[in-house]
């Protein structure tokens, strides 16, 4: 949310920069007024492409997040110095100049606590900058109407930074409950990985991220063979605990953080393998057929003797004119050939 709304934002500072230069053009050194101005639109500029880089990449391992937040923190604290300068670099003096000047600043600051309001540490860095200098170059100034507007501009700000605190508190906690129940829509009940929706939402924004980075997708769609014949025998109840097992087995072999797995239909599963290609994927269909070997979940109207599983896999890099369903449907024939052809099998969508 953060990323995506800097582009306006720096659209923001750049017109306010913009008409503040104008104003003052009469009164301040224009050399000063054109060094500032260049310095807003130059640390904006290097927010934008910041800001593309990290959308074009999301989404981002869980790892490497902290260095996009403190990216984030050291850019808005950059863009707020080149205000706080302008009180030392463009600072003019008569005293209606320098009121303008100072509901400008006082401005900036509340735009960037309703943008901000989510992350309380960046919007901290973000006012300080231009609220302590304006502060000391009002009280310094030593006219009447600048003590009263630097006193006004700390209260401001104090104020603000107490207000962002309720409300940035008040929007996570709904937040978190917001996702806890968007999470619930896309999990499976049963075996607690993700549902049918869950593996929709999340394939489709794997295969748009592949398509800008052109990386390939790993997929594979799992069935567990004669599961009838499994419900019949052992009933119901056995044959939960045994999706529940094997959804286990499927989340301890795709364990990257970027991996899916999900229960797509009543026996059958499918994960997703982001940056995988056909070779990684046939190794991770291999590797659960080898844990199901070696728990040896027995099956006694299986030919096998012990659950097993079906697995059609695939891989592709991604292309503008291509489709999810298409790939999908492409897996899920290599599924069929694997069981037509005795089941406790694997074969790629290449075969």
């Amino acid at each position: 949310m953060l990323y995506r709304q800097i582009p306006q934002a720096v659209a923001g500072h750049a017109l306010a920069a913009t008409l503040i230069t104008y104003a003052l053009w009469p009164v301040s050194a224009h050399d000063n007024l054109l060094i500032w101005l260049a310095g807003i639109i130059l640390v904006g500029s290097v927010r934008i492409v910041t800001a593309i880089r990290f959308l074009g990449r999301w989404p981002i391992a869980e790892h490497i997040l902290p260095y996009w937040t403190s990216t984030l923190t050291a850019l808005a604290f950059c863009q707020t110095l080149m205000w706080g300068l302008s009180v030392f670099l463009i600072w003019p003096e008569e005293t209606e100049y320098r009121a303008l000047l100072t509901v400008a600043l006082a401005g900036v600051i509340a735009a960037g606590g309703i943008m901000l309001a989510v992350h309380q540490r960046s919007f901290l860095v973000y006012c300080l900058p231009i609220a302590i200098p304006a502060f000391l170059q009002l009280m310094l100034s030593g006219g009447r109407l600048e003590t009263v507007l630097g006193g006004l501009i700390l209260l401001y700000s104090v104020m603000l930074i107490f207000a962002i605190h309720r409300l940035g508190k008040s929007f996570l906690e709904g937040m978190v409950t917001r996702l806890q129940m968007e999470s619930l829509s896309r999990t499976d009940p049963l075996t607690h990985i993700a549902n049918r929706r869950g593996f929709d939402d999340y394939i489709q924004g794997i295969w748009s991220n592949a398509i800008r980075s052109s990386q390939s997708v790993g997929l594979m769609i799992i069935d567990i063979d004669f599961f009838k014949r499994y419900n019949d025998h052992y009933g119901h109840p056995q044959g939960d605990i045994a999706l529940t097992r094997l959804a286990e087995i499927l989340t301890q072999i795709a364990g990257r953080g970027t991996d899916l797995c999900a229960r797509v239909g009543g026996e059958e599963f499918a994960i997703v393998l982001p940056s995988t290609d056909l070779e990684g994927a046939k190794n991770v269909a291999k590797q659960i057929q080898e844990h199901l070997d070696i728990n040896a979940i027995p099956h006694e109207s299986s030919p096998f003797g012990r659950l097993t599983v079906s697995i059609g896999y695939g891989a592709r890099i991604p292309r503008r004119n291509s489709t999810i369903d298409d790939f999908y449907q492409s897996v899920d024939e290599a599924l069929y050939r694997a069981k037509q052809g005795g089941r406790n099998a694997i074969r790629a969508e290449t075969d």
